[in-house]
């Protein structure tokens, strides 16, 4: 969904990834022994759900969806201007009037029939009508210090996908978020296998919370096998196999996903939380000081602990932290923002033009 996702985690409870509205590097690893094995030991309705779950195409197309497209571009020859044309129609009310449903993560057929969808939605349904249309269009995972919400006793956070296109040698974004983007956020570009395992790891996550295991178990592993190296969908594999006691194996897709993903604080929390609950004490305790020790280097986790003191009328200690945030990132001009408008509420005017100035510099 465009919402809340993501494989970074506090640690007081599980953490779930979505691929809301949802970093690694791109990676190929022969991890299928262990996929195999997983699957050989899960409930037998987990297995037979792997054999019963649907195929997910999200960039099919069908006859109306192909005539919408062509429609939207008709008499338009420049290509960065159909794409435009064509995102137009699908947003704007006089179109499709695409209405932003963060939980709705559906194929571009779904989304055009039911006109919402979130991020993932609309990039399917924009890559697919743009494809059709022998346009340039690619999916891009944006990866941007997330926001934190809980769903159940799960903290989930959300990261974002978006559409590129390369057009004339220039690169061009297509964005459907409800909210402005960070500066200086980091963005790859996300094969169509790639985004298919969000897509999958979103519905698992919808199953999970809906208590259907077994599904969640058999879109998670459909998702593995189109993208085995994404490293939140092997932390998420290793917390539905806790919940069940499956804890050998729990603990074996949670080392997975550190290997692809070493710093990933989501798979660290989450291998800390099953060795305290088997009271593995000492492990605990180290990974404990590892997760600490990577957030603390992390600067937008300064930035988001400023923004919470900012939001809890804290404005020194909002200063604080933002200055925390820069220290370890100079060229973010968001943290200089940030700063600017904690000076402003401490009532230091010089401080703030001197931050908004520096913002401006960066920018």
């Amino acid at each position: 969904m465009c919402s809340r996702a993501s494989h970074l985690i506090l640690a007081l409870v599980a953490a779930l990834a979505l691929t809301a509205c949802a970093t690694q590097a791109p990676d190929t690893r022969n991890n299928a022994a262990l996929h195999q094995k997983i699957h050989t030991t899960v409930p037998a309705s987990w297995r037979d759900a792997t054999e019963t779950v649907d195929d997910i195409s999200p960039l099919a197309m069908t006859p109306e969806m192909r005539e919408f497209a062509h429609a939207a571009i008709k008499g338009i020859t420049d290509r960065k201007k159909q794409m435009i044309a064509l995102t137009r129609a699908i947003i704007h009310d006089s179109g499709l009037g695409l209405t932003l449903v963060p939980e709705a993560t559906y194929t571009a057929s779904e989304v055009f029939k039911s006109g919402t969808g979130n991020c993932i939605g609309f990039s399917n349904l924009l890559i697919a009508a743009a494809r059709e249309l022998g346009l340039s269009a690619q999916y891009e995972l944006v990866s941007h210090w997330p926001d934190w919400d809980k769903v159940g006793n799960v903290v989930v956070s959300s990261q974002h996908i978006r559409v590129v296109s390369r057009i004339a040698g220039r690169r061009v974004v297509f964005d459907y978020y409800p909210d402005p983007i960070e500066p200086r956020f980091s963005a790859r570009p996300l094969s169509d296998d790639d985004a298919l395992a969000h897509h999958l790891n979103n519905l698992a996550m919808s199953a999970m919370n809906r208590g259907d295991d077994a599904n969640a178990f058999a879109l998670m592993s459909k998702a593995i096998e189109s993208s085995p190296a994404t490293a939140f969908i092997w932390s998420n594999l290793g917390i539905l196999l806790s919940r069940h006691d499956l804890d050998s194996l729990a603990e074996a897709a949670l080392r997975e996903a550190l290997l692809i993903e070493p710093e990933g604080l989501g798979a660290l929390s989450n291998l800390q939380r099953l060795y305290v609950r088997q009271g593995r004490h000492e492990e605990a305790r180290r990974l404990d000081s590892q997760v600490r020790k990577y957030r603390m280097r992390n600067p937008y986790y300064h930035a988001w602990l400023g923004q919470r003191a900012y939001e809890q009328g804290n404005f020194q200690q909002a200063v604080e932290h933002f200055k925390n945030a820069i220290r370890r990132k100079k060229n973010e001009s968001n943290f200089y923002v940030q700063l600017s408008r904690s000076y402003d509420r401490l009532g230091t005017s010089h401080l703030a033009s001197k931050a908004r100035n520096k913002a401006r510099a960066i920018d």
